[in-house]
């Protein structure tokens, strides 16, 4: 029996199964509305991580194809805000049996 997978929830596990893009994550988390200048450096000088902006950028596009982060434009800058409520909302349905009691 096959059981149904949502492709969206797929995208959201994939995401969230690189380190780097954890960092990035965590770093959004802790101060929102950063641009892909200061999310480099934070990562360099918080964690050590010498990735190029090439290398962030396709980190930054994996998260927001799975809808972890939002963007915006500020003219001619691009700044990057975690979505809290879309990692809520996946995980949620998989927690609710436990919170429920039922876990069987």
């Amino acid at each position: 029996m096959s059981i149904p997978i949502d492709p969206h929830l797929s995208k959201v596990f994939r995401a969230l199964g690189d380190d780097t893009r954890l960092l990035i994550l965590d770093e959004l988390r802790k101060r929102n509305d950063q641009t892909l200048f200061e999310l480099c450096a934070r990562l360099f000088e918080e964690h050590e991580v010498t990735l190029t902006r090439q290398a962030i950028t396709r980190h930054l596009t994996t998260l927001e194809q799975a809808e972890l982060i939002q963007t915006a434009w500020r003219g001619r800058t691009k700044i990057h805000s975690f979505a809290a409520s879309v990692l809520t909302g996946a995980i949620s349905p998989w927690l609710e049996p436990f919170f429920e009691g039922d876990t069987k």
